[in-house]
């Protein structure tokens, strides 16, 4: 009896085992599901600030595009922009037949927020000075000369 229970404990001593057992699969995969509940959030706000800047990088080029214009021309900003109101960017002419092609100074298509693909840009001439928001038609943000911080 002793010889065989000495052949059973060899037996099992040069078994060999292949894959993992359903326990280690799980903790592996429970862990795996904290790593991406921590990330996840991180990950988005980091997008969404990236998003942030580029737009704010935008509005600066639509900025220098007026004054660009302004410096060709030599004409005044204030005929092409005769009030203080917002106006859209929702077409490549700025300031009516009078103004200039935004294309001329910005390459690529018409420049859309990317925060929000249902914003525009818009642009405002107070007081000398121009001014560049973001938003849709009941919330706009200032994007350039200053940034609002509560750009959404």
């Amino acid at each position: 009896m002793a010889a065989s229970a000495h052949k059973k404990g060899r037996w099992l001593m040069k078994r060999k085992f292949y894959g993992f057992t359903l326990i280690e699969i799980v903790v592996v995969i429970a862990i795996i599901g904290v790593i991406v509940a921590i990330a996840t959030p991180q990950v988005l706000r980091l997008v969404q600030n990236v998003q942030k800047r580029a737009d704010s990088s935008t509005a600066r080029h639509i900025a220098y595009a007026f004054l660009m214009w302004q410096e060709e021309s030599g004409k005044s900003l204030d005929e092409i922009i005769p009030d203080s109101n917002l106006h859209k960017i929702d077409s490549d002419q700025i300031g009516g037949p009078s103004g200039f092609k935004l294309s001329k100074y910005i390459t690529g298509s018409l420049p859309r927020p990317r925060l929000n693909k249902s914003y525009y840009f818009y642009y405002k001439y107070e007081s000398s000075v121009l001014k560049i928001y973001a938003g849709d038609d009941s919330n706009q943000w200032e994007l350039f000369p200053e940034f609002d911080q509560n750009y959404k």
